[in-house]
């Protein structure tokens, strides 16, 4: 284990894991991890750097008495109560990565899992109804009754056109809620995961143990979590590689919202990109949790490969939160890793300057390859255990 830049690197299940020295508790089970050669932990950081490096920057959350806040990527562990039991609800998507770009290509189909159990035993909890809200930007897109006998609900989500979402599955006659199997779980269809950014998930909890015995409302315990699915841009930049001038393609990823205003300075070899973002203080400081990560795919071996990097946030400098992954054999990946202490300091410092940014909230991000030596946008290669 090595510590970079207030992170830590941990093999874990034969993947990279960044980790902030602030996180009290690591979830994944580290029994498995095996020293492996070089090359192989490389064949799979950029699958590590993707998905764990988001969750495990996620604080441990706080048991409450009836609600519980997190905010996720591809999965939630949130903690709460009823009476004198405790609850614990998984949120898991499966696969862990989806993009815009995957769903569009019908090569994904994303199917959300929530899991209801006891945290102290890890059985999990029979005969449970869910009534589960999901929202995009404050818009609500579902909002309804599911009930699974062995407390094991699966999601099965459909992005497709059209105004409203629309649930199939088996309806219980008496709860009034869908059902479904292991093999044909319950399926929403329509105008949801079509866009890139945060899915607010909010789950109460209407029975346990038994189909037919409700939990009185004031006791009924309500989880509040958050997926991400990937905005993917597919850009084309022209720059000069010696002599001559090359077609380079960049694809730029973002787990936050959908991205757009991209443009390219060929005099700097810098791709500026943008995407909508609220600076209210007020509002940053009230989420519990909060991570902006952005992936730039650049061809190796382009005029804008490099080792390192240079990058800005509305024109303040955020070299230090970069890590290039160049695990793969014909890309770099350069990751925008901003968690909630750093939006913080650039909020304050949007705000202080009166940025036009600031009222339009917009995030307008840069990204250069470095043509100093001693840039520390830090290299997955610089960061072995």
């Amino acid at each position: 284990m090595v510590k970079v830049n207030g992170f830590f690197l941990v093999c874990a299940e034969q993947l990279y894991v960044l980790k902030r020295i602030d996180v009290p508790k690591y979830h994944s089970n580290m029994s498995d991890c095996k020293k492996n050669s070089l090359s192989n932990r490389y064949s799979l950081v950029s699958i590590g750097v993707s998905i764990f490096l988001l969750l495990s920057i996620i604080p441990s959350l706080t048991l409450y008495p009836k609600t519980a806040f997190g905010d996720g990527l591809f999965q939630e562990q949130l903690s709460a109560s009823f009476g004198d039991r405790k609850a614990d609800l998984i949120i898991k998507m499966t696969p862990p990565v989806i993009t815009t770009e995957s769903l569009q290509n019908q090569s994904q189909k994303p199917v959300i899992q929530f899991k209801l159990y006891d945290p102290t035993t890890k059985e999990g909890y029979k005969h449970v109804t869910y009534y589960v809200t999901i929202e995009k930007d404050g818009k609500k897109l579902l909002s309804d009754w599911f009930h699974d006998h062995k407390g094991d609900l699966k999601l099965e989500m459909k992005p497709q056109g059209g105004k409203e979402v629309t649930v199939y599955g088996e309806p219980d006659p008496i709860l009034q809620a869908f059902t479904g199997t292991e093999d044909s779980p319950v399926i929403a269809s329509g105008p949801i995961f079509k866009d890139g950014g945060l899915y607010h998930f909010i789950v109460r909890i209407a029975t346990i143990d038994y189909d037919r015995s409700l939990i009185p409302d004031k006791d009924q315990p309500v989880y509040d979590g958050w997926l991400s699915v990937g905005s993917t841009m597919d850009q084309q930049v022209s720059a000069r590689n010696g002599t001559e001038t090359e077609q380079i393609p960049i694809q730029i990823i973002s787990y936050y919202d959908d991205l757009k205003n991209f443009s390219f300075d060929p005099t700097k070899n810098q791709m500026q990109f943008s995407m909508p973002f609220d600076w209210n203080m007020t509002r940053l400081e009230g989420q519990k949790q909060l991570l902006v990560h952005q992936e730039v795919s650049i061809p190796k071996g382009s005029a804008l490969a490099s080792n390192s990097y240079v990058a800005t946030i509305n024109n303040i400098d955020v070299t230090k939160n970069l890590m290039v992954d160049p695990s793969n054999s014909t890309k770099d990946v350069v990751h925008f890793m901003l968690p909630k202490p750093t939006i913080m300091q650039i909020a304050e410092q949007v705000n202080a300057n009166g940025q036009t940014a600031a009222s339009n909230r917009i995030m307008e991000f840069t990204l250069a390859p470095s043509t100093n030596q001693t840039s520390t946008s830090m290299s997955m290669t610089d960061m072995q255990a």
